[in-house]
């Protein structure tokens, strides 16, 4: 336990060493005087831009602290990843939080946005000693290195813009699985707001460090109080799908009990969210629709399933799904005999499950990403 706090806290570090370290590189640019966005020729840019650009870039990346954290699958080692391995190896895999912060305890969520601010804080001292323009005296740049009041203003500023993308994040991270529309929204509204706090964070260095303090504790105060029910309620989210997975599990493993000694799931397909629903599956001896008869209290402990319907592989022409008045509905369709058809479930998942049986019906393989 204490080496995986130990990794998580470096892993917080070594983010922020690294963002500030990309941010001090158009600071440096600038302050010669090169500009490597025009082509084959390097204009000169005025030096005296190079603080507002580093900050911009500084609290661009701030801004986007959620998206630092994306993670595509569960850390290795995870009870998650345990249990997807273990999953059907064909069936559509278990979409987990993609935000790490999300699943990390409290302290570690509280603690990205100090190191990151102090890390950004640092970067600006050392463009203070290198700049060419050391600002007016009465702003936060000419007042960096003799008052500490532009130093705090700096650090609470980017602290607050970590808070604000992280809570924005924990929102997106709550409906990334049952509502992807609003996740993608928040993502877009995260990426907006990156652009948005650079672009007026570039200002706050010709402001009296007074009134830039002023504004980025206020700041800090209000996202911090927003992270805490934005994280609370994204947590309880991710515990009522981890409920409705165990569930979906405890569904599988019922179908597998049914099978016949030499029988391999090799496709299946359900709604989720429903774990009392029916279940389409593909094996190396039949194509069936099963529905659960009880509902099992964890994987290990699974309910039972009852076949409703099933039809020789070699009957089996493809697959479809299309949206109806009754709701998304995934068909397998035969010859000499009527289509299985199942309402409900993740309408792309639905998809890949149609286009997968389709495949296998045309080529009698799955397709590559499904093949083991």
């Amino acid at each position: 336990m204490t080496r995986n706090r130990g990794s998580r806290g470096s892993t917080t570090l070594v983010f922020g060493i690294g963002f500030a370290v990309f941010a001090s590189i158009p600071f440096f640019l600038a302050n010669a005087g090169i500009n490597p966005l025009r082509k084959h020729v390097l204009r000169g840019i005025n030096p005296d831009q190079a603080p507002s650009i580093g900050i911009l870039v500084l609290f661009f990346f701030s801004a986007i602290a959620a998206f630092a954290f994306y993670e595509n699958k569960p850390p290795a080692g995870s009870d998650a990843a345990r249990a997807q391995q273990a999953a059907d190896p064909h069936g559509v895999k278990r979409r987990q939080p993609p935000t790490a912060f999300v699943r990390n305890p409290w302290p570690r969520v509280f603690a990205v946005g100090p190191v990151w601010a102090v890390c950004g804080v640092i970067a600006a001292f050392v463009w203070h000693a290198f700049a060419k323009d050391s600002g007016i005296p009465g702003t936060v740049w000419g007042d960096l290195t003799a008052s500490p009041l532009s130093a705090f203003a700096l650090l609470f500023g980017l602290w607050a813009t970590v808070n604000f993308s992280l809570a924005l994040g924990a929102i997106a991270d709550a409906f990334h699985r049952t509502l992807w529309a609003i996740f993608l929204i928040v993502s877009v509204l995260i990426a907006i707001l990156a652009i948005t706090v650079g672009v007026v964070a570039s200002n706050i260095l010709t402001i009296s460090p007074l009134a830039a303090l002023a504004v980025t504790a206020v700041c800090l105060i209000i996202t911090t109080a927003a992270l805490v029910p934005a994280r609370l309620f994204a947590v309880t989210r991710a515990r009522v799908t981890n409920r409705i997975d165990a569930a979906h599990e405890s569904r599988l493993q019922s179908l597998l009990a049914t099978l016949a000694p030499g029988e391999n799931l090799m496709l299946h397909f359900a709604d989720r969210e429903n774990p009392a629903g029916q279940i389409l599956a593909a094996t190396n001896q039949r194509l069936l629709l099963a529905a659960p008869t009880s509902i099992g209290t964890s994987p290990t402990r699974p309910g039972q399933v009852r076949i409703l319907d099933q039809a020789h592989p070699r009957q089996l022409r493809g697959a479809s799904t299309k949206f109806r008045p009754t709701g998304h509905t995934t068909s397998v369709h035969f010859r000499d005999r009527p289509d299985m058809e199942l309402v409900g479930g993740d309408p792309s998942e639905a998809d890949k499950f149609a286009e997968a049986l389709t495949s296998l019906a045309t080529t009698g393989r799955l397709p590559p990403e499904e093949d083991t």
